[in-house]
Formats: C-alpha cells, sequence, structure tokens
C-alpha cells in the first residue's frame, strides 16, 4: 500500500458527462507531485526507523569482565562431520592458509570458535547470530589453569595431551598462570579447568608420575625409567610447582619422623611360655627413607594415604609377629619382676629396626612404655614386689642415715681443718707481714745510710771546695797586702826603722797645718828640729854604707 494520497483532478475538454452550458468537463485521477518538505520527511522517518533497529535490534553491549560468543545461521552448508564449532581464522599475512579456511569455513554455520571481549558492536544481527553473553575465563591467584579443547581431531592411540599445532581436541600440555584469557572463555570450544599448584613442605618428598610419556619398557615393574609414562624413581625436593595433571602428578611425602601408638585398643596382646595373656603399650618412631618413597608409594599407596597404610600394613604387622616371637620366650613372672622389660623391648627394637628396613622404613626408637600380665599373677606378685620395694627403701633409708652421719663427720673434720688451716694462714700471713715490714726498714736504713753518705761525701766536697776558695782569696788578699806593703817597707827601710819611717810620716801630715812654733832651744819642738839637723847613727851608717 502507497504512503502516498491520491487527490481528484478536473481537466476541461476531457469527455464524460455535459452541463447545461453546453460546455464539456471531463474528471481524471492522477497522483500529486511530492513537494520538498515531504521528502525530508520520509528521510528522516526512514533514517530513525534504521537507527532504531541498528540501536535496540542489532547493538549488542558486552560489560566488562565479559565475553561475546555467537552462533553463526545465515550460513549455505553445515560444518562436516559432527563438528559444530567454526576454528578461529588464521592470520591474514599466511595467505595460503587464510585463503583455504575462507573456502572450507567461511560460509558453514556453527559456533565461532573466536570471541569478542567487552565493547559495543553493531555488526551481528540477531537474524544471522545467535549472541550470547558470558564471564570470561579467569585464572585466580594460587591457581592453575588446565585447557581442555572441545573440538578438532581425535587423539591417537596412546596420546593423552592434545598437540595444538595439529588442531586435536583434548587436553594441552601447558599450564595458565593466574590471568585472564579470552581466547580460552567460549565454554563451547574449550574448558578451563581450575586446579591447585602443587606444594611440596618442607620435610617432605615429591613422588612424580608421568601421565604423558612414552610407554615403559619393562611395565611390570613398580618403578620406570626416566621419562617414560609411570612412577618415576627420582622425587621432586621441597618447592612450589605449577603442574599440569594431565601431564604429571606429583604427591608430596612426608619423610618427617612419625610416630605410631601401640594403646589403647591398638595395644599388642601376646601369649607368655606359660600361656598367659600379655598385653604390651608403646609406640613406635619411625620415618620413611627419602630414596625409597616412590617405591613405598607403588607398593602401599594405592591412591590413598601413605604414612596410615605403611603403619598399618607393615609396622603394626611387623610389631605384632615380633612381641609374639619374643614374649613367648618369657614367663607372665618374669615380665613382672626383673629386668624382662629391657631385655624385651631391646630385642623387640632391634628385630622391628631390621626388617623395616629393608621395606625402606627407618625405625628411630621403638619403646614400650608398659607390660601389663594377668590380674590373677599380677597382684599377688605385685605384693612381694612393693615388700621387696619397702625393704629396699628402708635399707636405703638406712644407708642414708649411715651417709648422711658420716657427712656430718667429714662436714666437721673439713669445718675444723679448714679452722686450722685459717689459723695457720693467719700465723704465717702476720709473720710474713712482720718480714715484710723488716726488709722494708732495713732497706729503707740502708737507702737512708747511702743518702747520709752521699751528702757526707758532698758536704766533704763543698767543704774543700769552699777551703780552697778561702784559702785561693785569704793568698789573693795576701799577694795583695805584700803588694800594698812592699812600697811601705822600702819607705820604712829608707829610713832605717820605723820609728823613724812613722815620725816622718806623722811630720809629713801635721806639717801643713803648723805655721807657726813658739818654742825654745830646750823643749820637745827643739828636739824634734835637732834630730833633723843631726842624722842619726842608723842614717850615718847607711850613708857610709852607700859611699861605700
Amino acid at each position: 500500500m502507497s504512503k502516498f494520497d491520491w487527490a481528484k483532478i478536473t481537466v476541461p475538454g476531457a469527455s464524460g458527462g455535459g452541463d447545461d452550458g453546453g460546455n464539456r468537463k471531463t474528471t481524471a485521477t492522477h497522483p500529486p507531485r511530492p513537494t520538498a518538505p515531504g521528502i525530508l520527511a520520509v528521510v528522516l522517518i526512514i533514517a530513525l526507523i534504521y537507527g532504531g533497529y541498528f540501536w535496540f535490534v542489532r547493538r549488542m553491549v558486552v560489560p566488562p569482565g565479559s565475553v561475546m560468543v555467537l552462533l553463526k545461521k545465515n550460513g549455505s552448508q553445515s560444518l562436516p562431520g559432527n563438528q559444530v564449532v567454526v576454528p578461529r581464522a588464521p592470520d591474514v599475512k599466511d595467505a595460503d592458509a587464510y585463503k583455504a579456511w575462507q573456502e572450507k569455513y567461511a560460509d558453514c554455520n556453527g559456533i565461532l570458535e573466536a570471541v569478542f571481549p567487552e565493547g559495543t558492536y553493531f555488526g551481528f544481527s540477531p537474524f544471522d547470530y545467535e549472541r550470547e553473553v558470558i564471564p570470561a575465563a579467569v585464572v585466580p591467584n594460587g591457581k592453575v589453569g588446565v585447557v581442555v579443547k572441545h573440538f578438532g581431531d581425535k587423539l591417537g592411540d596412546g596420546q593423552v595431551l592434545a598437540d595444538p599445532a595439529r588442531n586435536q581436541r583434548g587436553p594441552f600440555p601447558f599450564v595458565l598462570q593466574p590471568a585472564r584469557y579470552n581466547e580460552y572463555s567460549n565454554p563451547y570450544a574449550y574448558e578451563v579447568k581450575i586446579v591447585d599448584p602443587v606444594n611440596v613442605d618442607p620435610g617432605h618428598r615429591g613422588v612424580v608420575t608421568l601421565m604423558a610419556a612414552t610407554p615403559s619398557k619393562n611395565p611390570n615393574q613398580y618403578l620406570v625409567d626416566d621419562n617414560e609414562q609411570g612412577v618415576q624413581k627420582s622425587t621432586e625436593p621441597e618447592g612450589f610447582r605449577y603442574i599440569n595433571p594431565y601431564q604429571k602428578r606429583i604427591t608430596p611425602i612426608s619423610v618427617q619422623s612419625q610416630r605410631f601408638e601401640m594403646v589403647g585398643e591398638s595395644g599388642i596382646q601376646f601369649p607368655s611360655s606359660d600361656s598367659f595373656e600379655i598385653r604390651m603399650e608403646g609406640f613406635v618412631e619411625w620415618s620413611i627413607m627419602p630414596d625409597k618413597v616412590p617405591l613405598l608409594f607403588v607398593q602401599y599407596g594405592m591412591g590413598g594415604e601413605l604414612i596410615p597404610l605403611l603403619e598399618e600394613r607393615v609396622i603394626l604387622p611387623y610389631a605384632r609377629s615380633f612381641s609374639r616371637l619374643v614374649g613367648s620366650r618369657f614367663t607372665a613372672r618374669d615380665f613382672i619382676a626383673g629386668d624382662t622389660k629391657l631385655k624385651f623391648q631391646h630385642e623387640f627394637e632391634t628385630r622391628l629396626r631390621e626388617v623395616c628396613a629393608k621395606q625402606g622404613i627407618e625405625i628411630l626408637q621403638a619403646l614400650v612404655r608398659d607390660i601389663i600380665p594377668p590380674d590373677e599373677i599380677k597382684n599377688p606378685i605385685n605384693e612381694r614386689e612393693v615388700a621387696k620395694q619397702t625393704i629396699r627403701t628402708l635399707e636405703q633409708q638406712i644407708q642414708v642415715a649411715k651417709s648422711s652421719a658420716d657427712l656430718t663427720t667429714q662436714v666437721e673434720l673439713g669445718t675444723q681443718n679448714q679452722k686450722i688451716g685459717d689459723a695457720n694462714r693467719e700465723i704465717i700471713s702476720v709473720v710474713k707481714q712482720a718480714e715484710r715490714e723488716r726488709d722494708v726498714a732495713i732497706t729503707k736504713a740502708k737507702q737512708d745510710l747511702a743518702v747520709a753518705q752521699l751528702r757526707l761525701e758532698a758536704a766533704q766536697k763543698q767543704a774543700d771546695a769552699v777551703l780552697a776558695k778561702g784559702q785561693a782569696e785569704a793568698n789573693i788578699i795576701l799577694l795583695n797586702k805584700q803588694a800594698e806593703a812592699e812600697p811601705l817597707r822600702q819607705q820604712v827601710a829608707a829610713f832605717g826603722d820605723g820609728n823613724a819611717f812613722a815620725q816622718y810620716y806623722f811630720y809629713q801630715k801635721i806639717a801643713p797645718s803648723v805655721k807657726t812654733i813658739l818654742t825654745n832651744t830646750d823643749g820637745p819642738f827643739a828636739d824634734l828640729f835637732k834630730q833633723f839637723m843631726q842624722p842619726s847613727a842608723s842614717s850615718s851608717s847607711n850613708v857610709t854604707k852607700a859611699s861605700k
């Protein structure tokens, strides 16, 4: 039906009915001519309808953390065989491979292997594709992802892992580290199995079982050669590993010391030589030899916990056997009195250690805590043993009392000797002190004597020096006086004697002061002048001597 309306148009002169005026009118029907606003409105309506179709019908929004999986349904052919997944197209750079893919899968219906990450898509019509938004494949922290491919060729005979290069379906040999993987998020094409990594704790060894390897040349042996399918002879040390369980399995086995308790219901019963039922309680401390871990794992593990199985199937049976063998040689009374318990424990531990070492188990200690005989013989023997123990206790108390008395005597003697020794040491100390003081006094007196002698010698030398100095000074004075007296002596000698010189000297001193002398011819002053007038006998003699 047309979107446009038809209108009636009257054309003059056309055939048709007439009127009273004699003019003939003809009526014809023609479509109207569209105007410019009408065309714009039509285009706008078409654009709105087409935009609404793309926005509300074709638009597909993939939220963060999700991917979109497509099922193509507008192709002209189906996938060959029982395939349901259309493989991802190869890189266009590889022209030959891309062309081969175009010829084989471009027009096929099926689930597309490739997924589309978060975003908005308009290119996939719901009439051409079934669209499904699913969460992306994520390997969480602390986990490992193993990829299993659901489409492709079958695996070969004996093949465990799929070869990605050969388009095979099955588990891939690699593992996925914690991350997001869009390429493996299609649940119809892949399955990402989340497994725990293998952690071999300290004190453990990892038993390695290769799942994907060449078959063993000797399949009837417990352990295979290196890199053959089966349980390996070597073990993995402590550490953290990301392992593909389809390729290799590592089972941590403890090589630490274990303790197997034989108490209560786990206690061992055995008959004595006199047919009494004896009950033994104790424990066995043991560990697995590190180089025997793989062999024991294969022999006794059987998919369960190795430690409990070894205790149940190796240690407990041997402990029961040796308890019967060793215990049957003693009577029930022997286990109550005497050192039978120690003998029993020693032989029991020795035999258990020898036989378990051949199995790869090291017995560190086998301790017998208690050996319980029947009550009908235990009570009388216990009472007698208690009486014996009481007697021993009393005897020991007597010995202790004697020892205490001897000890007291020794202590008193020691105290006396100590006091005597202290007194002797004190006397010796006083004597030594007096001797030291005497020696010090003698030494000091000797030192004082030596000092006095040195001082005496020094004083003597000093006195000699003073005497020599005084003698020298006296000699100097004497010589000086002699030098001063010599002219005087000569003068005295010139006058004859000292009196004459004295008178001359006296007269010489007073002469300048005498101005006038009034005297007579008789008197002292006249005598003076007389002396000068008459030479003395000595003077005459001197003159005579001089003339001669």
